[in-house]
């Protein structure tokens, strides 16, 4: 047989953690996150973590039609997740700068953000290594059949040194 199926991953748990610029990273995949993260809560599972890449692209050609070069411009990684609890983590992502008592046109605020995904004793941490802005991605629906969900995007900030993502994971992860 061809591969080796321990390598596959199905991530039965998964966590979203949000914090300020100045919030600490857990030095090790055993250390866990502080107080200064909040925690997103119960997340739809069965959308997971999306991820979408983007970025320019252009072909150069000589004559005669032969590919020279291609360069590449304007890389953009985005992160999806969608959460179902309101709580004041997620209300701080949906509607950042509002009150309890008031809705202001939102404005997203640059935030660190770590993904953690769970399965038996392997664990895997992405953990914004500059910031994000996270925002609404789509409607929020409120009705009596279905629970009310947050589909939320971060868009990803990389370092100066190009850098997305300090990751921290358990061996075989």
């Amino acid at each position: 047989m061809a591969g080796d199926p321990t390598n596959a991953s199905l991530w039965t748990d998964a966590d979203v953690y949000v914090g300020d610029l100045d919030a600490v990273n857990p030095a090790t995949i055993d250390d866990p996150f502080g107080g200064d993260w909040g925690l997103v809560g119960l997340l739809d599972g069965d959308d997971g973590f999306g991820e979408s890449r983007d970025e320019d692209v252009d072909d150069k050609y000589a004559w005669g039609g032969i590919l020279v070069r291609t360069s590449r411009a304007h890389f953009k990684l985005t992160k999806s997740f969608t959460a179902l609890e309101d709580n004041a983590t997620t209300r701080s992502l949906i509607w950042p700068g509002s009150t309890d008592t008031q809705l202001i046109v939102p404005k997203p605020a640059q935030v660190k953000v770590g993904f953690e995904t769970r399965e038996g004793g392997a664990v895997k941490r992405l953990i914004t290594a500059q910031y994000a802005e996270i925002s609404v991605d789509g409607d929020i629906t409120e009705n009596e059949t279905d629970l009310t969900s947050y589909k939320l995007v971060a868009t990803i900030f990389p370092t100066s040194g190009k850098v997305l993502f300090i990751r921290q994971f358990t061996d075989g992860s």
